[in-house]
């Protein structure tokens, strides 16, 4: 399975050049193991597009299973 970006649900923007990508439920960043972590924040659509290819996987921690219950 992989991530599918919905900029419209997916992607904030509250200072000019700062895109936030909070992922939904069920997926993580895998840019440290030790840290799990769900938004992150780039300095360009380009380099958000370009990270989510390779950094972003499948997650079944207790947040993500909570939200999905939800949905």
């Amino acid at each position: 399975m992989k991530y599918k970006l919905n900029v419209s649900r997916d992607v904030d923007t509250d200072e000019p050049d700062v895109f936030i990508l909070n992922l939904p439920a069920g997926w993580k960043f895998n840019h440290d193991p030790m840290d799990l972590c769900h938004t992150y924040a780039y300095d360009s659509m380009k380099e958000l597009r370009d990270d989510i290819k390779f950094s972003v996987e499948p997650c079944d921690c207790a947040e993500c299973k909570r939200m999905a219950a939800k949905q």
